[in-house]
């Protein structure tokens, strides 16, 4: 049966990140006194994961894409920390032989936190609302939803999807009578919490959800204190916060009663770079300029590939808490191990930029005519490690007589700029879906799929077939060709519509009484990740 080979697909993905799926480990001395929180209880939290919340609760803006849905919603099918598949809201399913049928029966338990019942009619709705939509999650592959019974609902393809397990994993069922354009100010989902208060730019307070089917989680109330990097460990030792993404500069800050969670991920920082000239193309789907005559000169692209020092950037930014990075799909299945190639290189970067023209001045900056080798690059000045990258790579870039003009920004800006300038961008899930998504033209700059404009013709056909192939082997063959097949590719070896630096190790500090669960290796967002299974978080007084 074709679904077989899904799960043996996750199967293969497990083995293959094995040495990195560790449960969080106790990076500090013990400590003898027990640390003191401000009045509350031992089953309430309090927690700072950064200073925004990610989605807000609206699968329309992408909640769900980090498997953080299952928090406060239900998914048809679920990842295990092992990454593999099973049914959530969804008792059994089945794939067609032809990979062009999902069926689904789904569990007659399950409610929404009104105590209306989950049904195949809020499936529909959910999906078909999203496929109109059209931004957040790419579903044109989709034929029809069709309800079969009120527990019942069969998904009809257009041709085979081999990543539809991705969506599947990630789409937060929503009630199809009380979903509207407020809804993230008040979600109503069929996970194990619900959101009691939303304060956008405050906090979020998470209660537990009386109707939930599953077992009662431990902390009956959680609240996410939105908080920049600083001030949340400042919160943390004064005891009015239990746990905290700490950025890798500050993931070595000894806190009394505290313990270091040092968790790996495929979670990848790089450089986003315009793939096109400037007026190639007039504009964007969404209106925004397109085109950068500097960053789509090849030239300068393989120069900061082969330039840059990865491990540099590693030990300087990410204090060791991490490894470099090729692409976003690194050490999966689908990648192409061909891609990991050595870096630093900056005399032969020298020599490519001066061979394409671009001239070195007395300055040791370049030029190519009256065309200066400068972009500007544009990161969100609330994530303080994305800042940091930025510093280190235009300091880099500076050997190489490239100028990276900062850009201060913020992602509503970053949004309006992301076809015409250079981001300090990120990547990296447990599946083929964003690599497709960040690559192939018909997406291009819809959302943030393929926001450089990247279109290389072989690449487009490798990606169609790996993404309509039934056979999951010969997909993971054509994701590695539309990386590199010996000539061309989106990869450090091809085109590189981005260059990937880093792969972050997500940290946290937290009270060491607050039991985690089993973590597997995250993807990206640090926000959500290490809360995706805080049902099953508990509270052990003997860590103390």
């Amino acid at each position: 049966m074709i679904v077989s080979k899904y799960l043996k697909y996750f199967s293969i993905i497990t083995l293959f990140l094995a040495g990195l799926i560790l449960v969080a480990c106790q990076q500090q001395k013990p400590q003898t006194k027990e640390r003191q929180r401000k009045q509350r209880p031992k089953d309430e939290l309090v927690v700072s994961m950064g200073a925004k919340l990610p989605h807000e609760f609206d699968p329309k803006d992408r909640y769900g894409v980090h498997n953080e849905g299952n928090i406060t919603h239900s998914t048809l099918l679920k990842r295990s920390p092992e990454l593999d598949i099973k049914g959530e809201l969804a008792k059994t399913y089945h794939l067609s032989e032809d990979g062009l049928t999902w069926s689904f029966d789904l569990h007659d338990d399950f409610k929404f936190s009104n105590g209306e019942p989950v049904t195949a009619d809020d499936v529909k709705f959910t999906y078909d609302m999203l496929k109109a939509d059209g931004k957040a999650w790419d579903l044109t592959f989709i034929k029809n939803v069709e309800v079969v019974g009120k527990n019942q609902v069969n998904i009809h393809l257009t041709e085979a999807h081999s990543t539809f397990t991705a969506q599947l994993t990630e789409i937060p069922i929503v009630p199809k009578k009380h979903y509207n354009d407020k809804y993230k100010s008040n979600p109503i989902g069929s996970g194990p919490y619900m959101v009691k208060e939303y304060k956008a730019g405050e906090q979020a307070i998470f209660v537990r959800n009386p109707y939930w089917h599953g077992k009662k989680p431990y902390f009956k109330k959680w609240t996410w204190v939105l908080l920049d990097e600083n001030t949340a460990l400042a919160a943390l030792e004064s005891g009015d916060v239990d746990m905290i993404y700490a950025t890798p500069e500050l993931a070595d800050k000894k806190v009394k009663g505290t313990r270091l969670l040092d968790i790996p991920s495929n979670d990848v920082r790089g450089l986003s770079l315009p793939y096109v000239k400037k007026g190639v193309i007039t504009d964007s789907p969404d209106g925004y300029p397109v085109g950068n005559d500097v960053t789509s000169d090849p030239a300068i692209r393989k120069a900061l590939t082969i330039g840059l020092n990865r491990q540099k950037v590693l030990d300087t930014v990410l204090n060791g808490y991490g490894k470099p990075a090729y692409s976003i799909i690194d050490k999966t299945p689908f990648w192409n191990p061909k891609t990991a190639i050595k870096d630093n290189k900056v005399a032969k970067a020298k020599q490519l930029l001066t061979k394409a023209g671009w001239k070195e001045q007395a300055d040791g900056s370049r030029k190519k005519g009256d065309l200066d080798a400068a972009f500007d690059l544009y990161y969100p000045t609330n994530d303080q490690l994305r800042a940091n990258l930025a510093v280190e790579v235009a300091e880099q870039a500076k050997a190489l007589g490239i100028t990276i003009k900062l850009k201060a920004s913020n992602w509503d800006e970053m949004a309006t700029k992301s076809h015409d300038s250079a981001l300090l961008y990120a990547g990296g899930r447990h599946h083929a879906q964003q690599f497709y998504e960040s690559h192939h033209p018909s997406l291009a700059g819809k959302g943030w799929t393929n926001i450089t404009f990247y279109n290389n013709p072989t690449v487009t056909k490798y990606l169609d077939k790996a993404m309509t192939s039934s056979d999951l082997d010969k997909a993971n063959e054509y994701w590695k060709l539309a990386q590199w097949d010996g000539k061309t590719g989106a990869s450090t070896l091809g085109d590189l519509p981005n260059v990937w630096l880093v792969s972050l190790n997500h940290t946290y500090i937290g009270d060491k009484r607050i039991n985690v669960g089993k973590q597997g290796v995250h993807s990206h967002g640090h926000d959500w990740s290490l809360l995706t299974n805080i049902a099953e978080w508990t509270w052990d007084e003997s860590t103390k």
